[in-house]
């Protein structure tokens, strides 16, 4: 039986990615579900008879699982080689730990707790065993931050880490494997924030989980991580290095201490007759926006809903930001020489007649 937490449900998903998808939209009630409930939103459209459009494509997936399982192919020789002439590892520094599913392409570990626990045994020997002699390159890292966190506990994999030697303690630097293309200056900024946020979110998470073994002489947490991406047009590895995430940190710690407490408030605040956690997610607010099509399934039904409620998001965030509460069709009116019943109402039939205007005479 699947462990679960106390709203009843199994708690064995990728944390990370629920963490994410709540940032990308912390207004929404519905999103916030989802994320706590560790309920996918392609699932809650399926009940609601609406097809899944954002669910990433197993092209994406197959091809990621092909580089991670490149890149540590032959005891990392690959990612070793990137490594040792970004200049983080140094040659020598070859040893790898493969704590990576047997299904993601790892060699033996079968589940997660056996990852947490091969994990957990690494970090209190790089404490308390000195006559221990670490891998450099870990993959598949996986750790548990302690309950308060995402109810009732947080699960995390960290793609890659590097163990060094420092004087008198270990360190720890994590790093993020994509297959964005990296193009120099001009890489998707996007995409490097989005591999930058998800490298903090392990930080932190790796930061906790060494705090709360309260060990003597903890190894420490690097504030600077490294990203991996591809070259264009192949699958080498490009190693950007020396990537500073404490900024990525401390936004992950604020946006779980907030994310934990919001959980623990649905818990008191679920409605009686809302049995099924499907419709708690289906009868919940939404905060629907443009960005929403990126990453939620349910963007088309509150699309959907927005058309119903004539609400001014429909055109856009700017329309939405100029409009405010005012529907498109009032905001029609208005231009069309409707009375203004409110001050705003005035301020903005001045603005649309003047903007209607100027569009005539182009």
């Amino acid at each position: 039986m699947p462990e679960l937490n106390e709203l009843g449900i199994d708690d064995k998903r990728n944390t990370r990615a629920r963490f994410e998808q709540w940032v990308k939209n912390p207004k929404c009630e519905a999103n916030t579900l989802s994320a706590v409930l560790n309920i996918k939103m392609n699932e809650v459209a399926k009940s609601l008879g609406y097809n899944p459009e954002y669910g990433q494509s197993p092209f994406a997936i197959t091809r990621g699982l092909q580089f991670e399982g490149w890149l540590f192919k032959d005891q990392a020789l690959v990612l070793h080689s990137s490594l040792v002439k970004s200049g983080i590892l140094k040659e020598d520094e070859k040893k790898l730990a493969d704590f990576r599913l047997t299904k993601n392409g790892g060699p033996k570990v079968k589940s997660i707790d056996e990852a947490i626990e091969k994990s957990l045994q690494l970090i209190n020997s790089l404490a308390n065993d000195k006559e221990f002699i670490p891998p450099s390159i870990v993959a598949g890292l996986t750790v548990r931050i302690p309950k308060g966190v995402m109810l009732p506990e947080a699960t995390l994999i960290i793609d890659v880490a590097l163990i060094t030697k420092l004087e008198n303690q270990y360190s720890i630097k994590v790093g993020e494997i994509k297959v964005f293309p990296d193009r120099g200056g001009h890489t998707d900024p996007g995409e490097i924030s989005t591999a930058r946020a998800q490298a903090g979110v392990y930080q932190h998470a790796l930061t906790l989980t060494v705090q709360a073994l309260n060990l003597t002489n903890p190894p420490k947490v690097d504030h600077l991580g490294f990203l991996v991406f591809t070259w264009p047009g192949s699958n080498s590895p490009v190693i950007r290095p020396n990537e500073d995430l404490t900024f990525q940190s401390l936004r992950a710690e604020q946006g779980f201490e907030k994310l934990d407490g919001i959980a623990a408030a649905l818990i008191s605040k679920k409605p009686e007759d809302l049995t099924d956690n499907y419709e708690w997610i289906t009868h919940s607010k939404t905060e629907y926006k443009e960005s929403c099509w990126s990453f939620c399934d349910l963007a088309a039904r509150c699309q959907d809903l927005a058309i119903d409620d004539d609400r001014a998001i429909i055109l856009g965030r700017d329309a939405s930001r100029i409009l405010g509460t005012v529907t498109v069709m009032r905001a029609i009116e208005l231009m069309e020489g409707a009375n203004p019943q409110t001050e705003f109402e005035l301020s903005l039939q001045a603005q649309l007649q003047e903007s209607n205007w100027e569009a005539l005479n182009k």
